[in-house]
């Protein structure tokens, strides 16, 4: 039983979630609001939490950026829960989602992996135990190193950093890759029908954007 004063707000979309009622086998206090950003408050920590299916179709369907984006804007701890076994039930290529969680975590968002809804509600309690840290430094990344934008591109098969680099200079962003058409993909140096082929097999993109043809030309390839 922990302490009484330890206590959970759930997102009212959680309220009939095995989370929360694991969470009260645990001795926790919940309390259940409507949270414009995440799915728990625990502490001083913003919690997003994602079961693997959820986590590859909100990737698939854009939702995914705007959302990590948001949380490690809103708090001091942000953190992304994964729930189940086996990353790789889902449509993206495992490299793919390795390669999203691996950005999620240079941006600043702790990801933490969890096997079920009663290991979450675990996770959540000793993260809401934990004392309040530091402040957190600002974060920096080497000159000569990639971006976390960049190692989830080139995450794709066949797709390498400078062709990562490539696509972002064309389009600005992941997202914005993600959105455009395979058309827009070949006019980017580097980019083959190979390449077009797996970045449309990894991201589930590029089957019904509007063109971007009216967009910045790219600058020369690297």
């Amino acid at each position: 039983m922990c302490n009484v004063q330890t206590a959970v707000i759930a997102d009212s979309r959680e309220r009939q979630s095995r989370v929360r009622a694991a969470l009260l086998e645990l001795g926790v206090r919940v309390e259940v609001e409507r949270m414009p950003i995440a799915d728990y408050r625990a502490g001083n920590a913003l919690i997003e939490r994602k079961r693997i299916k959820d986590l590859h179709l909100s990737i698939i369907q854009h939702r995914f950026w705007p959302q990590i984006g948001r949380l490690g804007k809103a708090v001091r701890r942000p953190f992304l829960l994964v729930e189940g076994d086996d990353l790789d039930v889902g449509p993206l290529h495992p490299a793919s989602v390795r390669g999203a969680l691996i950005a999620v975590a240079e941006l600043g968002v702790g990801v933490v992996r969890s096997r079920n809804p009663e290991d979450s509600a675990l996770w959540l309690k000793t993260i809401a135990e934990r004392r309040r840290g530091p402040s957190r430094a600002k974060r920096t990344y080497p000159a000569s190193g990639s971006s976390p934008a960049e190692r989830m591109l080139a995450a794709v098969p066949g797709i390498s950093a400078v062709t990562a680099r490539a696509l972002l200079r064309r389009f600005g962003s992941v997202a914005a890759v993600v959105e455009a058409t395979p058309e827009e993909w070949l006019s980017v140096p580097g980019v083959g029908p190979k390449r077009a082929q797996a970045l449309q097999a990894t991201l589930g993109a590029g089957n019904s954007s509007p063109s971007r043809a009216h967009r910045a030309r790219p600058g020369p390839s690297t």
